[in-house]
């Protein structure tokens, strides 16, 4: 594990972390994970940066194989969750107009590829599924006006209903180009994060007492 501290925080950063990065820069032909690397680094940085506006200091920020971890107890209000969630979408789609701007100046390819990618992630954090940002900002806001267990069951049905509608999308596109079925192994992803929320009882996944 590699260990060091950035204005006063503890950064993480596990051996197999920095292992499978290294892979998948060497074997990527597309020039994409670069970009998405980064997009994916802004994203971790908004919800940062977010804590730190609201004068929160979080204990480290972990790097680990298939997650980015922001790790501290916070006594948030709703607004400050919501605003803790909508942090890393907005900041993607920030860069999104900015860098697509750019592209619009400068016509190259980093500028274009960086812009679309900060698009997908900060839409798809959007997603009103458990596990997502947008998840988390319907639950915070569903455990406004009903009971917890309430709140659960009708977080479960938005999640399904939207990756149902997904799993539809990707089946159409893949059926009608024999060639692309991201969309249905994106729906399949999102099953597999709804399963480890019911696994850990915590359909609602809102920021109570800690960051992830």
């Amino acid at each position: 594990m590699l260990d060091f501290r950035l204005f006063g925080i503890r950064f993480s950063v596990s051996v197999g972390f920095l292992g499978l990065l290294c892979l998948m820069l060497y074997i990527d032909k597309s020039g994409l994970m670069l970009p998405t690397l980064l997009s994916t680094l802004v994203h971790e940085f908004g919800h940062l940066l977010s804590l730190l506006m609201l004068n929160l200091k979080p204990k480290g920020v972990m790097l680990k194989v298939g997650a980015i971890s922001i790790i501290g107890s916070f006594a948030l209000n709703t607004r400050g969750e919501l605003f803790l969630n909508l942090a890393g979408p907005i900041l993607n789609l920030l860069l999104f107009f900015i860098f697509f701007g750019c592209y619009l100046i400068l016509g190259t390819a980093f500028t274009r590829d960086f812009a679309l990618i900060n698009l997908v992630l900060g839409v798809f954090n959007l997603l009103p599924v458990t596990g997502l940002d947008g998840g988390s900002i319907v639950s915070i806001l569903l455990l406004k006006i009903l009971k917890p267990l309430t709140a659960n069951t009708v977080c479960i049905i938005i999640s399904a209903i939207t990756i149902t509608l997904i799993f539809i999308l990707g089946a159409n596109v893949f059926y009608a180009t024999k060639t692309n079925p991201s969309l249905i192994l994106l729906s399949l992803y999102l099953v597999l994060g709804l399963l480890i929320s019911k696994k850990q009882n915590s359909y609602c996944n809102i920021f109570k007492n800690r960051v992830k």
